[in-house]
């Protein structure tokens, strides 16, 4: 089941990705789990549009970051996605929006932040 918080549609700017380190916080860390690797950070230029139907949910914000693989190889996001974001270059303009969802899958609740679009503005 997936509940929406928020969603964001921003212009933004692409900041370029770096490799975020282990934090050390389960058993299967740090070799093992997936909370370390390569994440893709932006810059909100503006909004577009914001929605946030209930009492939860991210408010509006000046930047966004995505991990796009774990320490381990894996994607971390669907390939369409990852194709775009390793073709953009430090200062990009892009559209990007996202959602921010309360997930529940096998009696697990948890916070997603999914990019719903993501294009490259080109240059006027």
């Amino acid at each position: 089941m997936r509940k929406l918080l928020s969603s964001h549609s921003t212009l933004a700017e692409f900041t370029g990705i770096t490799f975020q380190p282990c934090r050390h916080r389960t058993s299967l860390c740090p070799n093992q789990c997936t909370h370390a690797g390569k994440v893709a950070s932006f810059k909100v230029i503006k909004y577009i549009d914001y929605k946030k139907p209930g009492k939860y949910g991210d408010g509006k914000g000046t930047s966004f970051r995505t991990m796009v693989e774990d320490q381990l190889g894996n994607a971390k996001i669907p390939a369409a996605t990852l194709i775009i974001i390793n073709s953009l270059k430090k200062g990009d303009t892009v559209r990007l929006s996202w959602n921010h969802d309360y997930v529940t899958r096998n009696r697990s609740s948890f916070p997603e932040r999914t990019i719903i679009k993501l294009s490259k503005v080109e240059p006027k």
